[in-house]
Formats: C-alpha cells, structure tokens, sequence
C-alpha cells in the first residue's frame, strides 16, 4: 500500500462497536467529517486469533473513492521501499518478510454494497 493512501491512524477506541451481519466489521469510526467501516482482518482473512496489542489502532486508508479502516496490534514505522523490495506479494529487506495487502482487493463490490445500506452510528 503506498503512504498516499493512508489518510490516518486512530486509536481504537475511537470506534464505534456495532453488531453487525458481517463479523469481521467491528464497527464504524470517523475521520474529516466522514464515517467509514472498521475491518478486522484476522476475521475477514480467517487468521487465527492472537493477542492484541496493548494499544491497537485502526489504520485508515483511502480504497479508491472510500475509506475504510483496518485494525491493527501496533504500528512501529512507515517504511519507504522501492519496488524491487517486493518479491511474490511479499516486502524484502527490510527484516522479515511482511506480507503487503492492498486495501481495494481485500473487499469485494458485493461487500461495499452492503455497507452503503447499513446505519452509520
């Protein structure tokens, strides 16, 4: 995900916790004057549970026209790389392999349709 695409980071308690028909959207959150979706991924991806981090925060970021939030244990840098670091989905060199996602292939058309009918807190 390239930084131009963060729009913000938001301490998870920011958020609102709504139950909703989709368990990996935790709740709504607010940033500029504009509600978007929170997502956990560990629940969207089915990646096995782990701890949370002591202060999780909610990384907001801009998925073409929509914003849309992604909780995350801990955020430790903002790294600057260049292509050739990407390697397989992958970013390399710069410790251990970190997976890169982008935002706009992690939810479906079907799926943002289906936020536009749900209630903003």
């Amino acid at each position: 995900m390239k930084a131009e695409h963060v729009r913000g980071i938001l301490p998870v308690h920011e958020m609102v916790a709504l139950n909703t028909p989709h368990k990996w959207i935790s709740g709504f959150a607010r940033i500029g004057g504009h509600d978007f979706p929170v997502v956990d991924l560990t629940a969207k991806l089915a990646i096995p549970n782990g701890s949370r981090g002591r202060e999780p925060f909610i990384i907001v970021v801009a998925a073409g026209e929509k914003l849309v939030g992604f909780i995350a244990d801990r955020v430790s840098d903002l790294l600057d790389v260049r292509a050739r670091d990407f390697r397989n989905g992958a970013l390399r060199g710069h410790g251990r392999p970190r997976q890169v996602l982008d935002p706009g292939q992690i939810m479906t058309d079907e799926e943002w349709s289906a936020l536009r009918v749900m209630p903003s807190p």
